[in-house]
């Protein structure tokens, strides 16, 4: 990738960093489902690299709606243990990210996902209080793996923290922590690794703005919207990830 590179592509992945930006505004997550996707089929450049430009808009957007719901930190004392497992569990995968094929993963995990959301739109899921321990350590487990190798560490935590009652507030606060957490990690394992290179992380700081500026328009619809919307908006944001996965993969199965 040179500079030249950078100034072509960045209008055109401004716009999609944009729209990613917007659904996160809405439903509290959701920026890399819709940009490591878009960005992977429309310009045919590699996971990793996807996963680079993604990294400065998922710390500043997480930050911010870290700021922003920070009366409710109080969340972290019910998540920490799923936050753990998920963090430790994603920095043992993600150092499989150089020697390890994603595109059967993906559409494996895809199609679990697009399963089991349906599944919960049509019955929704209740965590109740005496199963929350077993339910968040084995969604951060999960997470984490399945992270660590495809930069989707949103599944199945989000889901567990949706179906165990918190607070539209509360959820935005711990979602937005497990995600910023969780990108700490995989920018370190990227780095790490030489998966990123020195104008990819240009991109990257380059996106944010845009990115800032999507889930800042995409706040107004959620403030806007009842706990119920809110809960349904936030599964179908799964569902569309789990479809953008499963189409990842199976595309890189097919120009490989």
């Amino acid at each position: 990738m040179t500079f030249e590179t950078v100034l072509t592509l960045l209008p055109w992945l401004s716009l999609i960093f944009l729209a990613s930006g917007m659904v996160k505004g809405v439903s509290g997550f959701g920026m890399p489902f819709i940009a490591i996707p878009a960005s992977t089929i429309l310009f045919n450049v590699p996971i990793t690299q996807a996963m680079g430009w993604v990294l400065a808009s998922g710390f500043a957007t997480n930050i911010v709606q870290l700021a922003q719901a920070r009366l409710h930190w109080r969340v972290l004392r019910k998540i920490w243990l799923m936050v753990v497992v998920l963090l430790v569990t994603m920095a043992f995968s993600v150092q499989l990210l150089s020697v390890m094929g994603t595109h059967w993963l993906s559409i494996s995990l895809g199609g679990v996902m697009v399963l089991s959301i349906a599944a919960q739109l049509a019955r929704p899921l209740k965590v109740s209080a005496d199963k929350k321990t077993r339910y968040y350590v084995i969604s951060g487990f999960f997470s984490g793996l399945f992270g660590g190798l495809t930069s989707f560490f949103g599944f199945p935590s989000l889901q567990v923290l949706l179906a165990s009652g918190l607070k539209k507030l509360e959820f935005i606060f711990a979602t937005s922590f497990v995600l910023f957490t969780g990108t700490v990690v995989l920018a370190i394992g990227l780095g790490t690794q030489g998966l990123v290179t020195p104008y990819d992380g240009l991109m990257s700081v380059l996106l944010f703005i845009p990115a800032v500026a999507g889930m800042l328009i995409g706040q107004r619809l959620r403030d806007r919207m009842s706990p119920v919307v809110f809960a349904r908006v936030v599964l179908v944001v799964l569902l569309a990830t789990g479809a953008s996965m499963f189409l990842r993969g199976l595309y890189g199965l097919l120009v490989a």
